[in-house]
């Protein structure tokens, strides 16, 4: 019995942090489009690579 309430346990811990890890992540991707955005108006990077990595961080 006790076994049963160890492994229901450990599902709830890893779906919440699983679910934590998920929520942490949506920021930084809108970062990093930002700091693309930032490099592409200032002139660092071109169109071409801007596209290419534009397409990456959305994957």
């Amino acid at each position: 019995m006790i076994f049963i309430w160890i492994v229901i346990g450990l599902l709830i811990y890893y779906m919440y942090k699983n679910n934590a890890q998920t929520s942490i992540d949506a920021p930084k991707r809108s970062n990093a489009e930002e700091i693309l955005k930032e490099r592409y108006v200032s002139g660092e990077i071109d169109d071409e690579t801007y596209e290419k990595m534009k397409k990456t961080i959305k994957e």
